[in-house]
């Protein structure tokens, strides 16, 4: 299977209600130009089932890739859930939002940058799941950092919590975040907190002016 990366954000259900969190990625995925009949079928259709190690693999969820609005690459969507039966760091379920992307269509194996056209398509999705959610940040990871940002959260990790190649990070949580990596550029606004791994973009990405954090 080829490597994966991931935009991927989380937001606690009530209860096992998924249908909340659900309608406000279907709007996401209508923005960004991928809604179609058979998301809508396959949506309608989800099922809540625990699996024994905690996680909710929603039957029907094998959604395919699509081309978004702002750019030929293809994105999937991934809805998944996680339950207290995982560990202790569960106090409630959560539901996870993603976009799957096929890593070679983005990034430089070579140099192990992304394309210089990555950082605004990746900017652009992130920006559109921020108009829903706002629960923890939103964050583009590889798959070695998939998910870690979620735990850091839980875990109070401060490691875990800076795992991410690009992110937006509420402003209302930014103190679990403490001292900022040195690698890391960030650009804050009213509500959000821009920030990227410097080490893994273009030069003219990696020269962004950075702000003072905290």
């Amino acid at each position: 299977m080829p490597e994966l990366s991931n935009i991927q954000t989380y937001e606690k259900l009530n209860g096992n209600n998924i249908k909340p969190s659900i309608k406000k990625f279907t709007k996401v995925l209508e923005r960004i130009g991928v809604w179609n009949s058979d998301l809508k079928k396959q949506f309608e259709s989800l099922e809540w089932k625990v699996e024994d190690n905690g996680f909710v693999y929603f039957s029907n969820s094998e959604f395919g890739y699509y081309k978004t609005d702002f750019s030929e690459i293809n994105v999937r969507p991934l809805v998944m859930a996680l339950t207290p039966a995982i560990d202790k760091t569960f106090q409630d379920n959560w539901i996870s939002c993603e976009l799957l992307i096929e890593t070679g269509t983005i990034r430089n194996f070579e140099n192990g940058n992304y394309n210089e056209s990555t950082f605004e398509f990746i900017k652009k999705l992130v920006k559109e799941i921020a108009t829903e959610f706002d629960q923890t940040g939103i964050y583009f990871t590889d798959e070695a950092q998939d998910g870690e940002d979620f735990d850091g959260i839980r875990e109070n990790n401060q490691k875990k919590l800076w795992n991410f190649d690009y992110a937006l990070i509420p402003k209302k949580i930014k103190e679990l975040y403490g001292e900022k990596p040195k690698n890391y550029i960030i650009n804050e606004y009213d509500n959000w907190i821009e920030s990227w791994n410097s080490e893994n973009w273009n030069e003219k990405i990696k020269s962004t002016n950075a702000q003072q954090w905290p």
